[in-house]
């Protein structure tokens, strides 16, 4: 197997000292002759190069673009090693050159199955395991490369030909495995779904790499397996690969590939105090920020199963299961849950802290699940301030049950002391005082309006004997049975007031002379038939009254001037017909009315 100018991969970088170095060997003679093809190497290199310059120049650098620009700079080893190689005589340093170029060549089937994972979003797939099929492989190859123990890589001929050995076929198989596991990454991706910005990259790399296959199967067909057959056609391989570096640069100018909002994005959740861990759909972690670490030891590429984590939180059934519902039903829902988390970093670390955790879920329009949102947000602070509201409501509410309770206490004081200030204390009945201010208002209303109404007065016959024969006290039961037997035999509009002593006045509202006189014997046989027992003996006493009636009626609707004294004058001729009653025998009614 032998080759002659030929080119797998185009590859490095150049410079202009290289031309300069030419310039010099040349008055030296060391190099005779220099074929024009070799300055397509040139060309191509400086043309990689180029771009090379813009894509870093022009972007900010991430782990995405460190991954395309060690790939486009191992594409740029091989036009410059072969340049250098044809620069020289010796065949010990062409042979160096041309081991190099192919060294290269095999670490950039690694770069470019490497920047596959980082163009597809799939970096946290990386995993060791990965790393090891891909990295053991070309390390190999590269360490074979580089020793050409015994020349079985590649050995060296008679004009500037190269002889490969069997170690060769290693680095092909080198080449196609890291081929093989870009291709499985890229299936793998658009079956499992991407975004459409996201599926036009790859599609895009993807041709160029395809581009990049067809002129290094052209050049292998035409300058390696049937060389005797046609002219040697230089630099078709440094074309592939210059058509799928200007591919890759298309690409990454067309869909953003380098997006400065990216980067923005990345730099705001870092920056985050809350958590932040974003999951694809089978629970895998993507991406984390420096906060997280604080509640969650995670990384991207770890699987994180909620359920088991609740779990090892034991948490109570009836608060975790509503949470899991919405977490894992068909449609997820956003879900919220409390934690108690014991913080390992910050300036918590080491504190029982109150953490919220909030699971959004990341949906298509079709409500298809892409993956969740789990942000983790120290609420220990608000938990408190929220503990100490309720804490102070409770007093809050303890104090106006106190209050209620003192103006419950206050009213029922002041019904009391409206009482006490408003009726007599021995019969319960209205004093003096408040009949007299509800006779003020009530005289001028009926006199106004020729309402008719009647007084009448009476008082217990013979009190003072009671009182001498038997003593106060059975004086005292002798007025409350009395007052209790005639409010008996009252309207609800009546008012019965102790005018003083033994004495009582009843005031009827609407009440006609013909009324008030049936009622003032019914009060009067009323209480003749009301026994009252003396002490706690057998013996009863039968009480008799006499009453003084005075109705008004037609009276003339002029103005009282002064209530006070009209009242002085009424009251006056219903003593009157009282004494009258007395000088009649007594237990009798004497009625008179005013007009």
């Amino acid at each position: 197997m032998s080759r002659s100018g030929f080119v797998l991969f185009p590859a490095v970088n150049v410079s202009l000292l290289c031309y300069n170095g030419r310039q010099w060997m040349l008055s030296q003679g060391w190099v005779k002759s220099l074929e024009s093809w070799v300055w397509i190497d040139f060309s191509l290199s400086v043309f990689m190069l180029s771009l090379f310059g813009y894509v870093f120049l022009r972007n900010p650098i991430t782990r995405l673009h460190k991954a395309y620009l060690s790939f486009h700079f191992l594409m740029l080893m091989w036009p410059v090693s072969h340049f250098l190689m044809h620069m020289t005589e010796p065949p010990a340093v062409q042979l160096f050159f041309f081991s190099l170029s192919f060294a290269a060549l095999s670490l950039q089937g690694l770069g470019w199955a490497v920047f596959i994972y980082f163009l597809t979003g799939r970096s946290y797939l990386l995993t060791r395991r990965i790393w090891i099929l891909l990295a053991a492989p070309t390390a190999l190859s590269v360490l074979l490369i580089i020793s050409n123990p015994s020349h079985r890589f590649v050995g060296f001929g008679t004009e500037a030909d190269f002889d490969f050995g069997p170690f060769f076929l290693i680095f092909l198989t080198q080449l196609f495995l890291c081929f093989l596991v870009s291709i499985n990454c890229i299936i793998r991706s658009r079956l499992e779904g991407m975004p459409v910005r996201r599926r036009g990259q790859v599609s895009m790399a993807l041709k160029g790499q395809l581009m990049f296959l067809l002129f290094v199967g052209a050049d292998i067909l035409l300058n390696v397996l049937f060389d005797d057959r046609f002219p040697d056609i230089a630099g078709l391989t440094s074309f592939g690969m210059a058509v799928a570096a200007l591919y890759f640069c298309i690409s990454i100018q067309r869909y953003r590939v380098f997006d400065i909002v990216r980067i923005a994005q990345r730099d705001i959740a870092n920056s985050m105090t809350s958590g932040l861990m974003v999951l694809d759909a089978d629970g895998t972690v993507l991406e984390v920020n420096h906060a997280l670490q604080s509640y969650l030891s995670v990384r991207s590429g770890d699987r994180f199963d909620m359920r088991a984590y609740l779990r090892s939180r034991q948490l109570p059934a009836h608060t975790v299961e509503p949470f899991l519902r919405r977490y894992s039903d068909i449609v997820p829902h956003r879900a919220v849950q409390e934690l108690a988390l014991e913080l390992d970093e910050g300036p918590f670390s080491g504190s029982l802290r109150h953490v919220q955790m909030e699971a959004s879920p990341i949906l298509t329009p079709e409500k298809e699940l892409l993956g969740r949102v789990i942000t983790f947000q120290d609420v220990t602070e608000i938990r408190h301030l929220v503990e100490e509201k309720h804490r102070q409501n409770e007093i809050l509410q303890l104090r106006n049950r106190e209050l209620v309770q003192i103006r419950d206490e206050l009213f029922k004081a002041n019904l009391k002391l409206e009482e006490l200030a408003t009726t007599d204390s021995l019969t319960g009945c209205y004093n003096r005082r408040f009949l007299m201010q509800r006779l003020e208002h009530e005289v001028v209303s009926n006199m106004r309006y020729r309402i008719p109404y009647a007084i009448i007065v009476f008082d217990i016959d013979h009190f003072k004997g009671i009182n001498d024969r038997y003593g106060h006290l059975v004086g005292d039961e002798v007025l409350l049975a009395t007052a209790v037997a005639v409010k008996d035999m009252l309207r609800r509009s009546d008012v019965l007031a102790r005018y003083g002593g033994e004495e009582f006045t009843v005031y009827l509202p609407h009440t006609t002379r013909a009324q008030a006189e049936r009622l003032a014997e019914r009060l009067k046989l009323g209480v003749e038939s009301n026994r009252v027992r003396i002490g706690d003996s057998e013996m009863t006493l039968s009480i008799t009254i006499s009453l003084g009636l005075l109705s008004i009626e037609n009276q003339s609707p002029l103005t009282v001037m002064e209530p006070k004294s009209y009242l002085r004058d009424l009251f006056q001729e219903a003593d009157n017909a009282l004494y009258e009653a007395k000088n009649n025998g007594r237990n009798c009614v004497v009625g008179r009315m005013r007009a």
